[in-house]
């Protein structure tokens, strides 16, 4: 097999380990679960403020390490990671076992975000091809979005019969995910740091990830505004599963609404560069904020239309998640790819630490529909900014 027909292996293999990885079929059913379990919204909310601490401190560190040994190590080891934390939430009985299975996947994802999606980009770069990026991307995530409206409709259906089922159905799934990891080949890639000293390797590695993002304010500011509207959209998936239940809808029922959210942010993925081409950049980047912060305000005043409002936040999703990939891996180089991407999303979760516990602490003082307006009036400065500093930089350039 010659090397171009191992590098087109690598996105041919992509669409089936990127399916695999969004069939987390507990992803809707999360925080109904550990609720079941005996969680308070206040503990939930700190559980994944520590899923995302531990991406916080290990997201650059696990992007460094698979831009020096390699991102098909890198994502293989995420998968072990995952499996072993599904094992744990399922035989973990109380606020600690549950807290540790997240910090297991939190890692196992930070070994898995920059790798995947480098592992992508620098086969099309070294095929000549990156332009191509931005389509294969957008289908990428398409096929992702597909796979996890199948994995909520399939993990509300069992969970309405039991949760356990659902949790070893997942482990069984992750196996498959890990099978299909080990398929990928590792693209070579010409090195600037000195490998011979590997204690320092990583430091030097980080180190000139931030010179990158020195010198590259648009894709610093892109990428958190990127994280931002992230951690919007994820903030209104995981709570709105409670809201729902609390409006008495089944498992199922909400597992249908996520997986019918789930199939608009795929439609949207596909052909997100028709958005971009024909809007470009400063538009879509209001139209993706305002209609963000529309759903949080729709969700906390009207409470009828609130599976309206919810697909609002899918649509943003699905734009939101290809352009700004574009637009970010267009600007950075081949050794420091999965690094910075790694920023990208030690920048969400950032945002998540502060966010998510706080809107289970005040959901459950004020309600639901009172915290989702304030977290909405809560986005507009910070978006504001964001905005401001990216006009400033689009008219010195």
């Amino acid at each position: 097999m010659n090397m171009n027909t191992k590098l087109r292996k690598n996105v041919k293999v992509s669409y089936v380990y990127n399916f695999m990885m969004q069939m987390d079929i507990t992803s809707a059913i999360w925080v109904l679960y550990l609720a079941y379990r005996g969680m308070s919204l206040v503990e939930i909310g700190i559980i994944e403020s520590i899923y995302h601490m531990t991406s916080l401190l290990f997201e650059l560190p696990t992007g460094a390490i698979a831009d020096i040994y390699g991102k098909k190590f890198s994502v293989v080891l995420g998968r072990v990671l995952s499996i072993v934390s599904c094992v744990l939430m399922i035989v973990s009985t109380n606020f600690w076992g549950f807290a540790l299975a997240f910090v297991l996947t939190a890692a196992g994802n930070n070994l898995n975000s920059g790798a995947a999606e480098a592992l992508i980009y620098d086969s099309l770069k070294a095929l000549g091809e990156e332009s191509k990026y931005k389509i294969i991307w957008g289908k990428l995530l398409a096929a992702m979005s597909i796979a996890q409206g199948i994995a909520v409709l399939l993990g509300g259906v069992l969970a309405d019969k039991r949760f356990l089922y659902a949790y070893i159905l997942g482990g069984v799934l992750q196996l498959i995910t890990l099978l299909s990891a080990l398929g990928f080949y590792e693209v070579p890639i010409a090195r600037k740091i000195d490998n011979r000293r590997e204690g320092n390797a990583v430091v030097q590695q980080l180190r000139t990830a931030v010179k990158v993002l020195r010198g590259r304010k648009f894709v610093l500011y892109i990428i958190l505004f990127s994280a931002l509207m992230s951690s919007l959209q994820t903030t209104v998936f995981f709570y709105s599963q409670k809201y729902f239940s609390d409006m008495n809808y089944t498992k199922t029922v909400i597992a249908v609404i996520c997986a019918l959210g789930s199939l608009v942010e795929a439609f949207c993925s596909k052909y997100a560069y028709v958005f971009e081409e024909k809007m470009g950049m400063r538009k879509n980047l209001i139209f993706i904020a305002s209609l963000n912060i529309l759903a949080l305000w729709g969700l906390g005043a009207l409470r009828n239309l609130a599976v309206v409002f919810f697909i609002f936040t899918e649509i943003t999703g699905g734009i939101a998640c290809t352009i700004f990939s574009d637009y970010v891996n267009s600007k950075i180089p081949s050794e420091n790819r999965a690094t910075i991407l790694s920023f990208d999303s030690l920048c969400f979760s950032m945002f998540m630490i502060c966010i998510f516990p706080l809107f289970g602490f005040m959901a459950d003082k004020i309600g639901f529909s009172s915290t989702f307006g304030f977290i909405g009036f809560a986005y507009v400065p910070v978006v504001l900014f964001i905005m401001t500093k990216l006009n400033k930089i689009n008219r010195t350039a």
